[in-house]
């Protein structure tokens, strides 16, 4: 605190007089644990790469739509339909067979020396997405008159404009009658003094004034087309690669969907930009490239000079994905995809990358695991890591909805306006995902890789689905199998609404969203149960599920009909030791860790002695008495509640020669009450009273 003297300052507002200036207090940051990574499928999306969405509709944007067969867009909607905020979403697929969609620029050629080839791009990322672009090409031309000195001849280029690396185009004059003018296209750069040229040098046939006078410029606008509708614009690009706003380099920036794009394994320096592709394109300062498009790495050095046809057509000319050969069309590797995909990083085969190495557009080649990958988050943010982690598309237990037939059935549910669609229209963009079926064994065993990544980690829980279909005894084997603090359990399937018609998801992207909303409304030491389920009209059918009360003796959290609607009415972990029974106790120890380490940021460097000791103890006492007084902690009383010791008696010799500060903290987490029992006991025959006990 100090105390200025002001008697002949004056401030706007107030009067001169002494006041006392307080210092600034920078606020602790509050450690949030409702951030869900969703893994899975998706019809587009950077691939292996973490990519954070704060509601449906970005979903959608980064990638693409809720299509029969996917369950992470679906999962997606779940989460955010009840109460989610933030989740992390990763798309998996088979890396090795998918097949990424090239095309080209219509009307323009690439030049490099002696050199004139077609000017290639591909989609963003991989998929039979991309087979439904569409790229129009547009040539703007905007007159700029150039003069030249009546005595030195020289060129005289207005010093606003051009900007280096603009291309210009010079007209000469017929060489008869009937003959077309000629013409040809420069660039303007700088001289040894700074000043503005055009190269190559102009010669006589261009050197005449009146001709000067009638020099346009040259600048491409670009529109993007998906499925017919116009989904990006780029004005005012640039030809040549000398040019700020050079149309390759603005497109082959890092995509806003690929900012947490992990480092690549295959390289001795990881952290080194070169082996980015996108970095090439300029640096992590720039802003966002394209959504849809990559420009191959062959047009860094390449002269993009419009061609007749372009020049001849005012409106641009347009070219189709669709039009390309079959080899250059994009597809999905529904057929090959596995369970493994969500567990292992990117590789391209050799074949895949001979045949890619014209243009490398290899770009996701070499990603770690999508696990792995969410670490660039938790790095980034590391007040709110990913702290939930759900793979919906880790089992698909019954074909998609539609895939050869119309629904037959007279209880088929059907949202939209108008449901008299034909067949052809009800089988598009149907996927099958054959090596995600029902595979007992398999599933488990994956199911059990996901559960001891997060053990590993020590900071995220696994929400897992429980398969349809199986019986008391399975159920039992299969919660024992998945057995973990830091795991939970979720059924029955869900029934939602797929943009008209209705499907089946998972219901462990619903326990991410309740979750979260529970922390946000209350705190994170709260049970993510007894909440609605929004988002969905129906369980899906189970016949062998067993009753509700078998369902709570092993821990398995059921959502059930109630009268209030769909509920979540259970939030146990799979653990086998009573003191992680509940999810609440477990995230309320993860947030403890985490936000008195966030609490404690300033005790590093400090002289380790017994005033730091003090200090450290009183931090961690206002914590806990902040929970205690929120009703997160058991007990009447603090010292029933929790201790912090931090003295010499936590200290040994060897700690004090490492400079390491040791506190120990304990808690007494409450436990919620899951039932309340009561007695309703009648007196006597001629006592009409009831006595609750």
């Amino acid at each position: 605190m100090s105390v200025a003297l002001l008697g002949s300052l004056w401030r706007p507002g107030l009067p001169p007089g002494i006041y006392e200036e307080k210092p600034a207090v920078a606020s602790r940051a509050r450690v949030r644990l409702d951030v869900a990574a969703l893994i899975g499928l998706a019809e587009r999306g950077p691939v292996n790469t973490p990519v954070v969405i704060d509601d449906a509709r970005q979903f959608e944007a980064a990638f693409g739509r809720a299509l029969p067969g996917l369950k992470l867009p679906l999962a997606v909607r779940l989460f955010f339909a009840n109460g989610g905020r933030r989740c992390v979403v990763v798309r998996c697929v088979d890396h090795v067979n998918v097949r990424t969609t090239r095309l080209l620029l219509p009307g323009l050629k690439a030049v490099r020396g002696n050199s004139r080839k077609q000017v290639r791009l591909a989609a963003r990322n991989p998929g039979s997405w991309g087979n439904r672009l569409q790229v129009r090409c547009q040539l703007i031309q905007r007159p700029i008159a150039l003069g030249l000195d009546p005595v030195t001849k020289a060129l005289r280029i207005p010093p606003d404009r051009p900007a280096v690396g603009a291309t210009l185009r010079l007209t000469r004059r017929a060489s008869g009658p009937g003959a077309t003018p000629s013409s040809r296209f420069f660039r303007v750069d700088l001289d040894a003094a700074r000043q503005p040229i055009l190269v190559p040098t102009p010669t006589n046939p261009f050197l005449d004034p009146e001709l000067l006078a009638a020099a346009v410029e040259l600048t491409l606008r670009l529109d993007i087309f998906l499925d017919g509708k116009l989904v990006e614009s780029w004005d005012d690009a640039a030809l040549h690669p000398s040019h700020p706003r050079f149309l390759p380099r603005l497109l082959g920036r890092r995509a806003a969907a690929e900012a947490l794009l992990p480092p690549r394994t295959d390289t001795a320096n990881p952290e080194d930009p070169v082996y980015e592709a996108d970095r090439r394109w300029g640096s992590a300062d720039d802003p966002w490239g394209s959504d849809f498009l990559r420009p191959s790495l062959m047009l860094a050095d390449a002269w993009l000079l419009p061609s007749r046809a372009l020049f001849a057509a005012p409106a641009g000319l347009l070219l189709s994905a669709a039009e390309m050969p079959p080899s250059r069309q994009g597809r999905d590797a529904t057929a090959s995809t596995g369970r493994n995909h969500f567990f292992e990083g990117t590789s391209m085969a050799l074949a895949d990358a001979i045949e890619d190495a014209d243009h490398r557009f290899v770009a996701f080649n070499a990603r770690p695991p999508a696990l792995d990958a969410l670490s660039v988050w938790d790095q980034a943010r590391p007040f709110e890591p990913v702290a939930l982690v759900s793979m919906p598309d880790l089992l698909h237990p019954t074909p998609p909805e539609a895939l050869t037939v119309p629904p037959a059935l007279p209880d088929e549910l059907c949202f939209a306006p108008q449901c008299s669609r034909g067949q052809a229209e009800r089988t598009a963009n149907a996927f099958d995902w054959p090596r995600l079926g029902f595979d007992a064994a398999e599933l488990q065993d994956y199911q059990r890789r996901l559960v001891a990544d997060c053990e590993a980690r020590d900071t995220r829980i696994a929400l897992l689905d429980l398969p349809p279909g199986l019986r008391a005894g399975d159920v039992v084997a299969w919660r024992h199998g998945v057995a973990s603090p830091r795991a939970a359990l979720y059924t029955p399937w869900l029934r939602v609404d797929a943009d008209g018609t209705a499907a089946t998801v998972p219901p462990s992207a619903a326990a991410c969203g309740i979750t979260a909303q529970v922390e946000n409304d209350t705190g994170v030491w709260a049970a993510p149960a007894n909440r609605p389920v929004l988002g969905t009209f129906a369980r899906a059918d189970d016949a062998g599920l067993p009753e509700p009360g078998f369902l709570f003796e092993e821990r398995i959290d059921e959502i059930r009909r109630t009268e209030r609607g769909l509920m979540l009415l259970g939030a146990r972990s799979t653990a086998t030791e009573r003191d992680w029974t509940h999810l609440s106790v477990r995230r309320l120890i993860d947030w403890l860790k985490a936000q008195l380490a966030a609490d404690l940021a300033w005790a590093p460097f400090e002289p380790n002695d017994a005033v730091l000791w003090s200090a450290m103890a009183g931090t961690a006492r206002r914590r806990l008495k902040a929970l205690f007084n929120a009703g997160a902690l058991a007990g009447r009383s603090d010292a029933d509640s929790y201790f912090v010791r931090c003295d010499a008696r936590t200290h040994t010799q060897g700690d004090l020669d490492a400079g390491r500060a040791i506190m120990q903290v304990g808690v007494a987490p409450a436990a919620p009450a899951e039932f309340i029992v009561f007695r309703l006991v009648r007196s006597g025959a001629d006592d009409p009273r009831i006595e609750v006990q």
